[in-house]
Parts: C-alpha cells; structure tokens; sequence
C-alpha cells in the first residue's frame, strides 16, 4: 500500500484536522518523517514524536511553501476551508495552486488532493454515480474544493510530478472534533431510541476513516493513478447501516415510518438543512478503486464499532444502555 522507506520526508497538509491526523499516523507508523504545514501553534502536541515537523505557515502565504516542500518526494495535500465561505476559495483553490506551483519547483514526485465526492453536486438523486459524472458543486466550499482539482490535474506531468485524486463520501470515526461531531449526535440520538427511518430505499454515503486513510495511501502511492481521480465509499442500505448501530449500542432498531409519511418529513428536513444527507438515494460507485485491487481494510461494521467504543471510552456515551 505504502513504500517504506525509514527517514524520509512527507509533506501533509491539513495534517492536525480529523482525516489527517490518522493518515499522519500511517505515515508515522511506516516510518516516514512528517513535515506539517499549519497555523496551529501547539500542533506538535497532537503527536508528540520527535518524527514530525511542525511547519509554521498558511497555503494563502506562498512564499512559506518553498521551503515546506523542499527535499520532499511526496506531499499530501488534505487542508481545506470548510466553515468560512470567505476563506474557502483562497485556501481552497489559490492555496492549492501556490503549493502546487511550490512542488513544481522543488521537484516534489508524487502530490496527492484530498476532495469530496461533495463536488459532484448529486443532491441525493437516486442514480449511481461514478468518476465520470459531470461535476456540478453546489455552493462556494464544493466548488473551491472543485477548482483545486483542476488545478491539480493541469498540473499531473509537469516536472514528472505525479497527481493523484481521491473524493470520499461523508467520513466518520473516532478523532472527530467533539463541537463539529455531527455524527456523534447521530449516534445519540439511536442511542436514546429517538431516531425514526424515514424510509427504507435510502443510502448510506458513510467511509469509515480508517477505509478512507488507507484508499489515499494507495492511490498516492500507487503506479497507475496519477492523473486520476478516485471515489471512496462504502453504499449500503441506510436501513442496515443503522440498524448495525443499534445493535452495537445494544439498543432496539429504529423504527420505519410509511413511505408517504416518510417522504413528507425527508423533503422537510432537507429544506432545514438539520440531517438531510442522511435521506440520500445516491450511490457512490467504488469500482475505479476496486479495479486497482483495493479493499476496505475495516468496512462500515467495524468502523462503528470502534468509533462508538472510543465515544463510550471518552465519557461522550454511556458504556451501557440504561
């Protein structure tokens, strides 16, 4: 999946955010040195291994990314805005431009860009859609996220530098930020037997963390991809997707109101923007990154079970179903 090679430097962006702290981890555990470019002043204390390089800087300043970049084969480009419209398009798109314009001159081999498979706009229409679907973004932080890979795959050949791409679905697992845990307040809700399906025809687009680190290590790191861009994603029946979590909590099965009923309260909570992705008739293909030999190394059952563990480990649920 990865090449090992002891001492070497990797360059990660976004390093200190929720996929990025277990993707520096992988590396870390290889035994990669980390160079991470962030604004975060005590970000040497999330891994505390002498392996990490805290580089103090921000993808809007490029004459900072020179320097980050030097004598590095690899960077992995994972920082995005997601919460500030206003910063989404110069972090997005022009930050990802001046690193790439860094890694052209340093010489960089390989530059991996994180994206989402947010920018294919698909809004829950029942279909199935793959890499080759037309990308419609719906709003300011998909299409910045959009115009960065564009930029870099204008930028795969040039310098030999290989550009690789991987859009995942909505990711959960442990490590989230407890006050942006949407998923945690999902798992409550199952918990405390408040959550009713509104159907039993929608999707899941949920990749457990794990799944996705794994898919980027090989998509990077692999020796046909570069140019290429690469769903991760793991469809099932959102009926089994929570009814696992309530088996795990040891909780009983959430409820399925009658379509008509069903369909009615979806369309509401859609225009609230309170769980509306969650009634979902989209289906992420996979297949591209299958056809590379690529399997989930956890899968959805597993990274609930580890993820509702370490919730009832750090106090966030109670250990035990009252």
């Amino acid at each position: 999946m990865i090449e090992t090679k002891m001492g070497n430097i990797v360059a990660v962006t976004g390093g200190t955010g929720f996929i990025g702290k277990a993707l520096v981890k992988e590396l870390l555990k290889a035994g990669f040195v980390v160079r991470l470019l962030t604004r975060r002043a005590n970000a040497g204390n999330i891994f505390r291994s002498d392996q990490v390089e805290i580089w103090n800087g921000d993808l809007c300043d490029p004459e900072v990314l020179p320097g980050f970049v030097d004598s590095v084969n690899t960077v992995y480009h994972l920082a995005g805005e997601i919460h500030d419209p206003h910063r989404s398009w110069s972090v997005n798109a022009q930050g990802t431009t001046h690193l790439l314009s860094a890694c052209g001159s340093a010489r960089v081999r390989r530059f991996f860009y994180l994206s989402s498979t947010g920018v294919m706009g698909a809004s829950g229409v029942a279909g199935r859609l793959d890499e080759t679907a037309v990308a419609q973004p719906r709003n300011t932080y998909e299409a910045s996220k959009y115009a960065g890979e564009c930029a870099a795959l204008q930028s795969h050949g040039d310098h030999d530098m290989q550009v690789s791409i991987v859009r995942p679905s909505i990711v959960f697992g442990e490590g989230q930020n407890r006050k942006m845990d949407s998923f945690l307040s999902w798992v409550r809700m199952v918990n405390k037997g408040h959550f009713v399906l509104l159907g039993g025809d929608y999707i899941s687009s949920y990749a457990y963390v794990g799944d996705v680190v794994a898919a980027c290590l090989t998509v990077a790191n692999h020796s046909q991809t570069g140019g290429q861009v690469y769903i991760v994603n793991e469809p099932a029946r959102l009926t089994k997707f929570v009814n696992e979590m309530a088996t795990i909590l040891g909780v009983r099965k959430p409820r399925i109101l009658p379509p008509p009923v069903g369909a009615i309260v979806a369309k509401l909570l859609k225009l609230s923007g309170r769980f509306g992705s969650l009634y979902n008739r989209t289906l992420f293909s996979m297949d591209k990154l299958s056809d590379l030999g690529f399997k989930l190394p956890y899968g959805y059952k597993e990274g609930l079970a580890r993820t509702i563990a370490r919730y009832r480990e750090e106090g966030m649920l109670p250990r035990t179903h009252a």
